[in-house]
């Protein structure tokens, strides 16, 4: 039996489902096995094909997804957000309403740790969870392995927004790893966050401390699944995006961010 979601609702379901991965630290292989599925047939449906009513229903009973609530949702996230939402003060007590303007998509830029002349693209969702009362998002990412095999990951996390410094804080924490995305605020008529990531770089026996200047662009049209999979990953020089993108990472290198012994602050 054919699938009945319509494309919108399959976005909406993907969304969610990659939400939920990445909050259980669940891989595709995972989900496929404990969804009784084929991992190609997963694969087939995180890149936005359609695949069996069956299939759809046993991951999402196997992620906790409600499909009758899930699939009702297939509006813009700005629209669907409850406005009167507040923070807890843990998370900086911000008011949902001052920041709406934040939900949606977002295409991420920074420079790959290992090669300086390629850099790394991936792409951020930001909505509001009720769960939670906080912002949080949810970033799809794709590496290559040590056997040069291409590798999804998926982080998820809290914001974190300073009524104080003016800067915004993506936190990812699990099983006692962290991951810091700090982010200036958006600029008057300006689309992207600016800013730096604090991560772990994996080595052949071992992780080591990396960090990378990087920036959100946010995404003023809504774009498919299968549209936003074929952007993330490494790009080199060939990639139209290369030369705009390596300008800004570097302006920000020199402007936006301070690093100690390497650059002097200076206005952006």
């Amino acid at each position: 039996m054919a699938s009945l979601m319509t494309d919108a609702q399959r976005d909406v379901f993907v969304r969610r489902v990659r939400l939920e991965m990445a909050k259980l630290g669940l891989t595709r292989e995972a989900l496929a096995e404990r969804a009784a599925c084929k991992e190609r047939t997963l694969g087939n449906l995180l890149a936005g094909q359609p695949v069996r009513d069956t299939t759809v229903a046993k991951i999402a009973r196997v992620l906790g997804i409600d499909l009758e609530d899930a699939l009702g949702r297939d509006a813009p996230l700005i629209e669907t957000a409850k406005l009167d939402g507040r923070a807890g003060e843990e998370y900086g007590g911000y008011l949902l309403a001052a920041y709406a303007h934040y939900l949606g998509t977002y295409i991420a830029y920074r420079r790959v740790f290992s090669d300086r002349n390629e850099l790394f693209r991936s792409v951020y969702e930001i909505d509001w969870d009720d769960d939670f009362n906080r912002l949080r998002f949810f970033e799809l990412q794709r590496f290559r392995g040590h056997d040069n095999r291409s590798v999804s990951s998926s982080h998820a996390g809290g914001i974190y927004i300073s009524p104080h410094t003016g800067m915004i804080h993506l936190l990812t924490t699990f099983q006692g790893a962290l991951r810091l995305v700090t982010l200036t605020k958006f600029r008057m008529g300006d689309t992207r966050l600016r800013g730096v990531i604090l991560t772990q770089s994996d080595r052949d026996q071992f992780f080591q401390p990396a960090t990378s200047v990087m920036y959100l662009e946010k995404q003023e049209v809504r774009r498919k699944n299968s549209e936003l999979e074929k952007l993330i990953g490494p790009f080199g020089p060939t990639d139209p995006s290369f030369k705009t993108a390596s300008e800004e990472l570097a302006r920000i290198e020199t402007t936006a961010v301070l690093i100690a012994g390497l650059t002097v602050a200076k206005k952006f």
